[in-house]
């Protein structure tokens, strides 16, 4: 694994660089904000929301599917999401984010 600040890199997928507005749902409040980056396994949130960690939540991301997963950890401006997904979910938001990773790069031509 790679060494990234003397802590291994725990992350089994690339993480893609975003700004794609979010609303996220829990079982008490419902939030709008942004998707910093996203990956098949998680995506962190910039949201004016305080959640606990292992909160249940389920997102519905711009150009995306709907995704559900549970809070995996709290910062200032947000939190991070780890998808609940079986292999089939996985690969059609793999499909999902190479898609919308191949439109932004069409624009920027």
């Amino acid at each position: 694994m790679a060494e990234e600040n003397g802590q291994a890199d725990k992350r089994r997928h690339r993480r893609v660089s975003v700004s794609k507005s979010v609303q996220a749902k829990t079982e008490s409040q419902q939030y709008q904000g942004k998707v910093k980056d996203i990956s098949a396994s998680g995506a962190a949130l910039s949201v004016d929301a305080e959640v606990e960690e292992e909160d249940r939540v389920e997102l519905d991301i711009e150009d995306l599917s709907p995704l559900s997963g549970t809070v995996a950890r709290s910062y200032d401006d947000g939190f991070a999401v780890e998808f609940d997904l079986d292999e089939d979910e996985e690969d059609r938001l793999l499909s999902e984010l190479t898609e919308l990773h191949d439109t932004i790069n069409l624009e920027d031509l």
